[in-house]
C-alpha cells in the first residue's frame, strides 16, 4: 500500500453528491507532460478531459453502489493511474462484487447510449483480438467532414471501451475484475486459495501489460499489479490475509442462499428395548427381569 500522506498530496475539487473530488499533484504532472508532448493540442486536450470525466464517473458508480448498501463514501482521489474511491469495507462478498461492478457499468451505459447514436448515423463496429481494445467503430467516409465532431463521439466510446475491458477483462486485483472475481469464489475456495489466485492473476497482468508497447503508463500499471500481487504474498506468508478487507468475509459468497432447514433423520441403530415386565423373573444370563414365559430377556437373545 502507498503511504496515506503521498495519498494526501492534491488539490480538493469540491463535492459532488455529497463525495470530496480529490486531484492529485502527480495527476497534474500527468496532464501537463501529456499536453507538451503531444503533437495535436487539441485532441490531446479533448482526450484528457474525456479520459477525467469518464474516469470520475466510473468512481461515482463504485460510490453510489456503496452508499445503496449503506457505505459511506469518504471521497474520489483522481491520480495517473485512473481512480481510487474511498468507500469502505464491504459487510460481505455480495457488496463487494456489487460496489465494484458498478464502475464498469457506467461504461457500459454511456458506451451504449453513444454506440447508439453512432450506429444510427451508419457508423460500422469491429470485433478486435485484443483484450484491452475489443470493439473499435469506424465513420463512414461520406459523412467524414474534418470537423471536430467527426472524432468526438468515436473518442468518447473508444474510451469507454477501453476503460471497461481494463477493468473488466484483467483479472487482476485491485482492479474490478479482480475484485469481482475474489468475491464470486471467495465463498468456495477460503481466504488463503482466492488470495492465491488474485496474487498470480495480478501477477500474470503485470507482466502482460509490461510486454505491450502500444499503451501509454503500461509500465507504470504493470509495476502498481506486480507491488499489489507482492503485498498479497506477504500477506499470505505471515498469516495477515484473514485480516485483509477484501478477504475476510467469506462467511457469505456472492451465490449463497437461505440455508434449508431439514429435519434431523432419525438415528437407525438397531435397539431392543426389554420386554414389558408380566411377573417378576430374571434372565438368567444377566440378570434382568423378564416375563416367566421368557427364557432370557432380549438383549441376551440377540447376543447368543
Amino acid at each position: 500500500m502507498l503511504d496515506n500522506s503521498f495519498m494526501e498530496w492534491g488539490l480538493n475539487c469540491g463535492r459532488l453528491f455529497g463525495i470530496r473530488i480529490k486531484l492529485h499533484w502527480a495527476f497534474v504532472l500527468f496532464i501537463l507532460f501529456a499536453m507538451v508532448r503531444a503533437q495535436d493540442k487539441q485532441f490531446e486536450a479533448v482526450y484528457l478531459i474525456v479520459l477525467f470525466v469518464s474516469v470520475l464517473l466510473h468512481e461515482l458508480g463504485h460510490c453510489l453502489a456503496a452508499r445503496h448498501f449503506g457505505q459511506n463514501p469518504d471521497k474520489i482521489l483522481l491520480w495517473p493511474l485512473g481512480g481510487l474511491a474511498y468507500v469502505g469495507g464491504a459487510k460481505d462478498a455480495r457488496e463487494d462484487f456489487w460496489v465494484a461492478f458498478f464502475g464498469p457499468f457506467v461504461q457500459l451505459v454511456i458506451g451504449g447510449v453513444v454506440g447508439a447514436v453512432l450506429y444510427f448515423q451508419g457508423a460500422s463496429f469491429h470485433f478486435n483480438l485484443d483484450i484491452l481494445r475489443p470493439l473499435a467503430v469506424e465513420m463512414p467516409l461520406e459523412q467524414i467532414t474534418g470537423t471536430f465532431r467527426d472524432w468526438l463521439l468515436p473518442l468518447i466510446f473508444g474510451v469507454q471501451v477501453w476503460l471497461f475491458a481494463f477493468n473488466v477483462f484483467l483479472p487482476a486485483y485491485p482492479l474490478d475484475g479482480g475484485r469481482m472475481l475474489v468475491a464470486a469464489t471467495l465463498g468456495r475456495l477460503g481466504a488463503m486459495k482466492a488470495s492465491g489466485m488474485a496474487m498470480i492473476l495480478s501477477l500474470v497482468c503485470g507482466v502482460y501489460l509490461m510486454a505491450r508497447r502500444d499503451m501509454e503508463n503500461g509500465s507504470i500499471c504493470a509495476l502498481f499489479l506486480l507491488c499489489e500481487a507482492a503485498m498479497l504474498y506477504q500477506y499470505r506468508i505471515t498469516g495477515m490475509i484473514f485480516q485483509h478487507p477484501a478477504f475476510s468475509h467469506s462467511s457469505r459468497p456472492l451465490y449463497s442462499s437461505k440455508a434449508r432447514k431439514t429435519a434431523a433423520k432419525p438415528s437407525r441403530s438397531k435397539q431392543v428395548p426389554h420386554l414389558r415386565l408380566v411377573d417378576s423373573k430374571q434372565c438368567p444370563q444377566c440378570g434382568r427381569s423378564l416375563p416367566t414365559t421368557a427364557k432370557m430377556c432380549g438383549f441376551c437373545e440377540i447376543s447368543v
